[in-house]
Formats: C-alpha cells, sequence, structure tokens
C-alpha cells in the first residue's frame, strides 16, 4: 500500500511539472509573437495588426495616434496556454513510459 502511495505521489508530481513547464512554454511562445507582432506592426504602419499563433488570434494592436495599443484575447490566450500545457502533458508521458520499458528490459537483460 505504501509503495502504491509513493508510486501515486510520484506521478502526480510529474505531471503537475509538465503542467508547469507548459504554463511556462505558453507564455513564452506568446511573448515572443506579441513581440514580433509590435515589430510587425511598426515597421509596416498598419491602423489594426492582430496576433495569431498558429491561426488562433491571441492579441490585437490598435494604432493610437504614433503608439500601438494592444489588447489580449484572453480565451483564445486561454486556449493557446491549454494547448501547450496538454502536449507537455503528452510528452512527458511518452518519456515516463519509454523509460519504464527501458528500465525493464535493462532487468530482463542482467537478470540472472
Amino acid at each position: 500500500m505504501l509503495q502504491y502511495l509513493k508510486n501515486f505521489f510520484c506521478e502526480l508530481v510529474q505531471i503537475l511539472v509538465a503542467l508547469i513547464i507548459g504554463f511556462v512554454l505558453a507564455m513564452i511562445l506568446m511573448s515572443v509573437a506579441i513581440y514580433f507582432g509590435f515589430t510587425n506592426a511598426y515597421s509596416t504602419n498598419v491602423n489594426a495588426l492582430t496576433v495569431k499563433i498558429l491561426g488562433i488570434p491571441i492579441y490585437e494592436l490598435t494604432k493610437s495616434g504614433t503608439e500601438y495599443i494592444g489588447k489580449s484575447i484572453g480565451i483564445y490566450m486561454g486556449a493557446v496556454c491549454g494547448i501547450c500545457m496538454a502536449l507537455s502533458v503528452i510528452a512527458e508521458e511518452f518519456i515516463s513510459c519509454a523509460h519504464r520499458i527501458r528500465m525493464k528490459l535493462i532487468e530482463s537483460l542482467f537478470k540472472f
């Protein structure tokens, strides 16, 4: 029973770490996309620009005088964040499964 709880909490921690990594990667991805959106807006001098990631609009830039004012599109930013978090959990599960298979293979090879 104690070993079962230990394994459960170990997997729980792995999933939580994967979720945190996915969240951080999503924030970095969106920050870089918004930065390049501002750069593109100032270089092309358009009145409005929508920043997109994989076709999903996450940020709207509107020209106000000589500057651009940004407005986040919260629901879509959340969707991008959710996608990144889900992908990181899937990657963690693949890595964890591959590690378990590798360890079982090593155990079977060196079992006397």
